[in-house]
């Protein structure tokens, strides 16, 4: 994707679908700074989604279905921060974030990821998340944010 002579980001990102991952760090929240630069509100149909572990052998229902509960006050206030946007959130239920990330993105017709990654050390320069997701959402363009601090 390119930014053409004399386009802002706003007319380049226009009319996009788009799908924010968060897990509840700081770090995850800073891909609301990169939407308002990038994205017009009027032009911008944002998801934002969790993926709360589901995994019957680990967990029992009843702690998927807190859990799940539990994510949603977390995906609002990351909405609210998104004043004058069109934002819903959905919380998704699995083994494999990365996975279901794609999946639901698949499936909802999304156009663009725009995440953080999560780096654990010099020769991983991605989480296992966001690697995924860069592998197999070719369908799709992602927008990975590095770290604060990351030269």
């Amino acid at each position: 994707m390119r930014l053409e002579k004399g386009s802002t980001p706003k007319e380049v990102f226009a009319m996009k679908k788009i799908l924010l991952p968060v897990d509840g760090s700081k770090r995850s929240i800073r891909t609301v700074e990169m939407v308002k630069q990038l994205c017009d509100p009027a032009d911008s149909d944002i998801t934002v989604v969790k993926v709360v572990s589901a995994q019957l052998y680990i967990n029992s229902m009843d702690e998927i279905k807190h859990n799940a509960e539990k994510a949603q006050p977390e995906l609002t206030a990351v909405a609210d921060m998104l004043p004058g946007y069109q934002v819903k959130t959905q919380v998704l239920l699995g083994s494999a974030p990365g996975v279901e990330i794609v999946e639901y993105a698949k499936e909802s017709g999304t156009e663009m990821i725009i995440m953080t990654r999560s780096s654990r050390g010099p020769l991983r320069k991605l989480g296992s998340v966001a690697t995924y997701i860069v592998r197999n959402a070719s369908f799709l363009d992602v927008i990975v944010m590095r770290e604060e601090g990351d030269e």
